[in-house]
């Protein structure tokens, strides 16, 4: 067998593999989706061959960086062809009101001559003009709702449902903004999964995943509605608690970190026991994001030297 082809199988081998695991965790086969889960199970298989290949073809194995430029390009594409549009059918609007205009000036002046032809082609002509509108109107709200549901895709980790990360990055500045020149009620938190690499090891990759899925599920709902939580990486969660005091925020990450370690997630008759850990920083004025994450985390490593299953806040 020539090396063309054991790679070749290789590949064919991790998409199976990737298909498997999307139809377990019932999450269709969705191009990103896809890609995203295909990497996840070549880096988990660990084959030196392949991953040397893939470090050498990095723009087929990764989406990061130009995939995100791409995307951002092709939604600025949609956007400004929807303005466009817009403002053809506005132009078109304009001209139908003045062709009615017209039709009626010569029904008043020629009310005496027999142009009945005419007027009737008239009013063919506006009636078509009224339906093209119309039509087009309807095709505008329909692309508008469909670029803000690419939007929504692209801003969703496909594993978890968690915000992804450059939503994170966005949400911060946005906050941020408010608060150049005051100490605001912001906290944010970073959660970590306790010892995740075991369970991958004891109970399989899919093990794993399915567990990020529970944790993601369980952190939202101990959260105020409209609070969101962002998957920051691997088994990395960060939630931002705005207008919250410290002593509430603290209330909430410890009962965040007591639900998981009293709750049981079963996977194939296995109990698999959850703990998280948790590092917390407090806004102080002209802080940037890049201060808020990199406090955070290594308030997080204080509480993972602590003995894990418990947070720290940065100093």
């Amino acid at each position: 067998m020539n090396n063309g082809n054991h790679i070749a199988e290789m590949v064919f081998q991790l998409a199976d593999e990737t298909f498997a695991k999307l139809k377990d965790l019932n999450i269709p086969p969705y191009p990103k989706y896809y890609h995203d889960t295909f990497v996840e199970t070549m880096q988990a298989n660990g084959d030196a061959e392949i991953l040397d290949l893939s470090k050498k073809h990095s723009y087929l194995f990764s989406n990061a960086g130009h995939e995100e430029l791409l995307s951002e390009n092709c939604f600025g594409l949609m956007k400004k062809g929807l303005e466009e549009f817009v403002k053809s059918n506005d132009n078109l609007r304009v001209i139908s009101d003045e062709t009615a205009i017209n039709i009626d000036n010569i029904k008043r002046d020629y009310e005496s001559v027999d142009t009945r032809q005419i007027l009737q082609a008239f009013d063919h002509f506006q009636d078509k003009i009224f339906q093209e509108l119309q039509s087009a109107d309807e095709t505008i709200a329909k692309l508008k709702l469909e670029v803000e549901r690419l939007e929504r895709e692209s801003n969703i980790d496909p594993l978890t449902k968690a915000h992804n990360r450059r939503v994170l990055v966005k949400d911060l500045e946005e906050v941020l903004s408010f608060g150049k020149e005051k100490d605001m009620d912001m906290h944010l938190i970073m959660f970590d999964a306790d010892d995740f690499k075991q369970i991958n090891d004891s109970f399989g990759h899919i093990a794993g995943d399915k567990t990020l899925i529970f944790l993601s599920k369980l952190i939202q709902n101990s959260l105020r509605r409209g609070t969101r939580i962002y998957r920051y990486g691997g088994e990395e969660f960060v939630v931002i608690l705005n207008r919250t005091s410290f002593e509430e925020a603290t209330k909430i990450v410890d009962r965040i970190i007591k639900e998981t370690s009293d709750s049981k997630l079963l996977y194939k008759n296995h109990d698999i026991h959850l703990t998280l850990s948790a590092g917390i920083c407090s806004h102080k004025h002209a802080m940037s994001a890049d201060d808020l994450l990199d406090k955070a985390d290594k308030a997080l490593y204080e509480a993972k030297r602590s003995g894990k299953n418990c947070f720290r806040s940065a100093h």
